[in-house]
């Protein structure tokens, strides 16, 4: 497995991590608890070298017609050109009218990385979810690299909670990323039983695809032109709300915002 210090010679990337982990549980049982059938169980507790190269832990009860099964599955992957955040856990529960089936699953991951200068950065991204299922995605400033923690409100905080019925979402965002730390957080769980109809199966996933974009391209799709800088004037004067428009953040549309999208033309 590589080492933290060569994976970061490796990247190069627009984000660089600092540190990172989490935990995951799986567990499947078939039968009463206190005296079980089938029992499966697994924990982890996982660092940045595990996170980054895919964290993959499940537990399996099968049998021939009937059992249960319970996966969690997470990774941050980093990118010269961007990042991808992503969880995916799942399971289902088919049991019998002698014996019970339970699955879950539980994540809890997050990153600290730091972006030495400030970056423009695309996010395609879904959010899925059914049954007993909840998934959570957040990322936040920390702070300046050589700073104090001075958190600053999350510029992504995405998640569902099902029940049942499928919630799927699914977008884009362009969003301007300021030099410092930042932190991505992930949180999801699963809940798969056989003892009342729609529980039975169970999905908690979500996947955040971050492409770097120049600090001008307004509207994130890779070419800096007139469409950018019409949105730029369009938009000009105060923001009541974030606006992508407003390259610098500084609650403002204005002249230094109409200058960044001149000086990245292409």
């Amino acid at each position: 497995m590589l080492s933290t210090a060569i994976i970061l010679a490796l990247l190069g990337t627009g984000l660089e991590p600092l540190s990172g982990g989490g935990s995951t549980y799986v567990i499947s049982i078939l039968g009463p608890s206190n005296d079980p059938y089938c029992l499966e169980s697994n924990t982890n507790d996982f660092e940045l070298p595990e996170f980054l190269n895919g964290v993959n832990e499940h537990a399996i009860c099968n049998e021939t017609t009937f059992g249960c099964q319970a996966i969690a599955e997470t990774r941050v992957e980093l990118h010269e050109e961007g990042f991808i955040a992503k969880i995916n856990g799942w399971g289902d529960a088919i049991g019998t009218e002698e014996i019970s089936a339970f699955s879950r699953h539980d994540i809890y991951a997050s990153m600290e990385l730091a972006a030495e200068e400030d970056l423009r950065v695309h996010f395609s991204w879904f959010v899925f979810a059914a049954g007993l299922g909840t998934v959570n995605i957040e990322i936040s400033r920390l702070g300046d690299i050589d700073g104090p923690d001075e958190p600053s409100p999350p510029i992504i905080d995405r998640g569902a909670s099902s029940y049942i019925d499928p919630i799927s979402l699914y977008g884009f965002d362009v969003i301007t990323m300021p030099a410092g730390r930042w932190r991505i957080s992930m949180f999801s769980t699963h809940q798969a039983m056989d003892t009342k109809e729609g529980f039975g199966l169970a999905f908690a996933r979500t996947t955040h695809t971050a492409t770097y974009v120049a600090l001008g391209d307004v509207d994130g799709d890779g070419q800096v032109g007139v469409n950018d800088l019409l949105e730029v004037i369009g938009s000009w004067g105060p923001c009541s709300e974030s606006c992508r428009a407003d390259l610098d953040g500084d609650g403002q549309v204005g002249v230094t915002d109409l200058l960044q999208v001149i000086s990245d033309w292409s």
